[in-house]
């Protein structure tokens, strides 16, 4: 093969407007000299001896569906593992899990929750981990754990609940030995929790299909957009949220300083990170007691 040099700024340009076009993701021009790289290893697995060649492959019709993924995967990290921001976690189970149970547990007994661009389903499955482990009477509930991506080679990575031992590197012994099995050099699931999340497609510039969820995180994804997008993915994942449910954005929160960003959520900023759709007046007791 030809040996490559960096993309020209014009080939860049082509790259970074097909990405803004198809997922809004935004590639400043400092990212030139990464996305050279990147793109390098997807091209040899590809056997193609230019930038303009794999553009090609993704810009027509016939082939770009097919290699879309690969290429977001490529201008994306999808660095992710169980249990990410212990943080987070023991808030969802100390916190938030209870005033769920109270608000619903005579009543419906359902619960919904959406992980929004949950990649390769660590986060998905991490809430539903802990739900089977601290969900009171957890069999007489209805539980829906929903994860969505804009990459289907991720979103069938997911679906399989197969890891390698860094995405479990922060797991529970405990929790590692119940609800995961040896599988060559990787760890499965155990198919009783596997089957709680349903994984689909979805890209965050458009509506989610389903709402009124009780909790949705938006977490490690607003650093890839520009203003515009950033907007497009708070109004979206905030409009699916339920009256008394939550929305958590989470690691790189940029919301809050942001008074545009604000206005397009039109939730109640609660901790860091935590935002707040009240059913009435003082309904949540996270936002009373902290």
């Amino acid at each position: 093969m030809v040996q490559l040099t960096a993309l020209s700024e014009e080939q860049f340009a082509r790259f970074a407007k097909l990405v803004y076009s198809r997922a809004g993701i935004h590639l400043p021009a400092e990212k030139r000299s990464l996305l050279s790289n990147r793109l390098r290893r997807r091209m040899r697995a590809l056997q193609l001896d230019s930038f303009d060649q794999y553009y090609d492959i993704l810009a027509a019709a016939s082939t770009s569906e097919e290699e879309l993924p690969h290429f977001l995967n490529v201008v994306t990290t999808n660095e992710t593992y169980f249990f990410r921001n212990t943080q987070l976690w023991r808030m969802f189970s100390d916190k938030l899990l209870p005033e769920f149970v109270a608000k619903h547990g005579n009543k419906s007994k359902r619960l919904r929750i959406w992980s929004a661009a949950s990649s390769s389903g660590e986060e998905a499955y991490t809430i539903a981990l802990i739900l089977r482990e601290k969900l009171p009477d957890f069999h007489s509930w209805r539980v829906e754990v929903i994860g969505s991506d804009i990459s289907r080679n991720m979103l069938e990575r997911a679906s399989k609940g197969i890891y390698n031992a860094y995405a479990l590197s922060k797991t529970d012994a405990a929790v590692k030995t119940k609800w995961f099995t040896k599988d060559g050099e990787n760890f499965r699931l155990a198919d009783e929790v596997r089957k709680l999340v349903k994984f689909q497609f979805h890209n965050l510039r458009d509506a989610f299909p389903q709402r009124d969820f009780d909790l949705v995180l938006l977490r490690n994804v607003l650093m890839y957009f520009d203003t515009p997008m950033k907007k497009l993915a708070v109004t979206n994942t905030a409009n699916a949220v339920g009256a008394g449910g939550y929305l958590y954005i989470g690691d790189v929160d940029p919301t809050r300083t942001s008074a545009e960003l604000m206005e397009a959520m039109k939730l109640q900023p609660l901790t860091p990170g935590l935002y707040h759709r009240p059913a009435a007046p003082a309904a949540s007791a996270f936002a009373k007691n902290g």
